[in-house]
């Protein structure tokens, strides 16, 4: 039987542009204890995510309502002014003519389509090889960066810039 995600909560995202993987990390806070599943996507082609909310508040930011698999055809059709102003700067594909031949392309090496469906905030579509739902023990930590680090990069970001706009222009 698969792990329902309905009414989960996305706390966290991966995106490995490299190895082709995306990660939704999700919470079912309803639950005691709390349900963590992650949403695991391989073999992935190309996503889509659109208003992802981001930081705390009295209500939470990204609820799912389901991820299943969808028909690309249609999927992409729901897509179709993002298609169109992005068709001429290689995102989905570099060439493509119509929505069923992107839905070809993007399905050609075994893709499926997936549709990430929200409640509230973040929803899309994700073409991928396949979907895994993994249950956790506990919240993924996402890593951050030391404070006195984090304040240094910035700090040294602002100097930088300081100085470009104090020297003279020598081109």
């Amino acid at each position: 039987m698969r792990v329902s995600v309905h009414d989960n909560w996305v706390y966290a995202q991966s995106v490995d542009h490299e190895r082709c993987h995306i990660v939704l990390h999700t919470v079912y806070p309803h639950a005691e204890p709390p349900e963590y599943t992650d949403i695991l996507f391989e073999g992935v082609v190309v996503h889509h995510f659109e208003q992802q909310k981001v930081g705390p508040g009295p209500y939470p930011a990204n609820v799912l309502f389901d991820v299943k698999e969808s028909d690309p055809v249609f999927m992409l059709g729901q897509y179709s002014e993002l298609l169109a102003r992005t068709k001429n700067h290689g995102w989905p594909v570099t060439r493509y003519d119509g929505t069923e031949d992107l839905a070809s392309q993007l399905s050609a090496g075994g893709a499926k389509c997936f549709v990430v469906h929200g409640t509230c905030g973040l929803h899309g579509f994700v073409f991928a090889a396949s979907v895994e739902f993994r249950r956790r023990q506990s919240r993924m930590q996402v890593a951050e960066a030391e404070p006195a680090d984090a304040l240094e990069s910035a700090s040294r970001a602002v100097s930088t810039m300081e100085d470009r706009s104090r020297r003279p222009s020598d081109r």
